[in-house]
């Protein structure tokens, strides 16, 4: 009988709380660094990025209502609109300064350890790379001519080291976490301003890495998003040039992992892969909705692209009981249908809910689907105790009003053609969490990702379920920051103090 393939050894190898599977396979190295941190942005030398419109376009309908699933009028896809899904996906809107003065970007969108491995290329008639710094496209190919009718594609790609250099082989993971956080935002503006959009998760690998110029390995294609009418069509691996344009190293001397590889690549599709596997993957999926109700009582005047400034991750929740909304509106509208290209985009992922402080709502686990609802599954005397330390022993993990551990049958998934089907519940797991805390932006509230001991998750939720990612809604302690506009981010004061006083106050728990 054959023994786990690569997915599974790298899954069960990188559990916390748990013996590794293969240990013997696991790199040996120094985590964080410093004098091999890799650069927070893809740079070319050779080319001169052409900058987009700095202005946003605003949106007209409700934050709330589009959250909730409702679409606004539909506009065409031009520059403009494109920059601000550009932005508001993968834009910098913050930098603060750390105690020796060092620059630290944050994005529009969550990343785990805040170190954003993913990169974002536009492909229509020509092939671009996003740089979000500068809010502009360096120019990479001319007359690919893959899109016909109005559609343009955004390919996410990631680089595993620019997370790996913290998380190791658990990395990988975050790949799909943060790409799901970007799609998160990027479904939503979409929708607000009426641009269908399909996530592909169906792709010849090797095509999409030789269409923006990428090996597949130190940087690898993660998704293909479509937006507007029409369709993007991948010209064949190997019927294009290598691209001229030179990126610069990511870090002085770049560390692969060969689990993440083998893992990766027993993923990977070919061309002849793609049809049958988004009929087969379909047959995975269980029932989900894909428009829930508003909420009462939201800021008719609040807008997504507002949600979007304000979010952050909330560093200090408030140990205070939160309004029900946050728990019965803000899930559900987050686990809404992703659009995925499968022949039945339904979901692949299931939540396990610890609430620990919501009015009239009962302390303790719960499982919840799209189909079920909140059934209960572990009682507790004391709740927030139970959510510190299924969160590694974090305090954000009980301090919040619950904590949600998005999760899924691991040996379906990873019996799915090589485990493609996992990648897929990574990514679902992180557009939800995303969704998740534009959701409680959205209410007045906020959310943060936490990472948790995966045995005793499910142990304690009573599940054969693996989770995922976890994600923790609250009260924030703090007003949101300010945010900046394209290609000018907003400064934060203090922020190398206030790391500080959160450092101190872990170190006494």
């Amino acid at each position: 009988m054959d023994g786990p393939g690569p997915v599974e050894v790298l899954h069960r190898s990188t559990t916390h709380g748990e013996p590794p599977l293969a240990p013997e396979r696991l790199v040996d190295f120094r985590p964080l660094d410093e004098s091999n941190r890799p650069a927070p942005f893809k740079a070319y030398t050779g080319v001169d990025p052409v900058p987009l419109a700095r202005g946003l376009r605003p949106s007209s309908l409700p934050a709330t209502e589009v959250l909730s699933g409702r679409r606004g009028e539909p506009e065409p896809l031009d520059e403009p609109l494109l920059g601000t899904l550009l932005f508001l996906s993968a834009g910098v809107t913050r930098v603060a300064r750390t105690i020796d003065g060092e620059p630290v970007w944050f994005r529009a969108s969550m990343s785990a350890g805040n170190l954003h491995p993913v990169e974002v290329y536009v492909v229509d008639d020509d092939v671009h790379h996003y740089a979000p710094l500068e809010h502009a496209l360096s120019p990479l190919r001319r007359g690919v001519g893959a899109s016909t009718g109005a559609a343009v594609g955004l390919v996410l790609t990631g680089i595993p080291f620019r997370t790996c250099w913290k998380y190791g082989e658990r990395g990988w993971r975050h790949l799909w976490w943060d790409a799901g956080t970007l799609v998160a935002n990027l479904l939503a503006v979409a929708d607000a301003h009426g641009v269908p959009a399909e996530v592909g998760t169906g792709f010849d690998d090797a095509a999409v890495a030789e269409l923006v110029g990428v090996d597949g390995v130190d940087e690898v294609p993660l998704a293909v998003v479509r937006l507007g009418a029409g369709e993007i069509r991948v010209p064949p691996a190997g019927t294009l040039p290598p691209v001229a344009a030179t990126a610069a190293p990511v870090a002085r001397r770049v560390l692969r992992f060969p689990l993440v590889a083998e893992a990766h690549a027993a993923t990977a599709l070919g061309t002849g892969d793609v049809d049958r596997w988004r009929a087969e993957a379909a047959s995975l999926a269980a029932p989900s909705t894909s428009v829930v109700d508003p909420p009462l009582g939201a800021d008719p005047e609040d807008r997504v692209e507002l949600a979007i400034g304000r979010r952050g991750s909330t560093r200090l929740f408030r140990p205070e009981p939160a309004p029900l909304t946050l728990l019965q509106w803000a899930l559900p509208a987050a686990t809404r249908v992703v659009p995925f290209d499968l022949a039945s985009p339904d979901t692949l992922v299931e939540h396990l809910v610890n609430v620990q402080a919501v009015d009239a709502a009962e302390a303790g686990g719960y499982r919840y689907t799209a189909s079920g609802g909140f059934e209960p599954r572990t009682s507790v005397d004391d709740a927030r105790r139970a959510g510190r330390r299924l969160c590694l022993d974090q305090p954000l993990g009980g301090d919040a009003a619950y904590t949600v551990f998005h999760a899924a049958a691991l040996d379906p998934l990873l019996g799915a053609w090589g485990g493609r089907a996992y990648r897929v519940a990574q990514l679902e797991a992180g557009v939800v969490a995303g969704r998740l805390a534009l959701n409680a932006v959205a209410l007045g509230a906020g959310a943060t990702g936490l990472t948790f001991y995966d045995g005793l998750v499910s142990r304690y939720f009573r599940t054969t379920a693996a989770p995922l990612l976890a994600t923790a809604v609250g009260l924030p302690a703090t007003a949101p920051a300010p945010t900046g506009t394209p290609g000018r981010p907003a400064e934060l004061r203090g922020y190398g103090d206030v790391m500080a006083r959160l450092a101190a106050r872990l170190r006494g728990q």
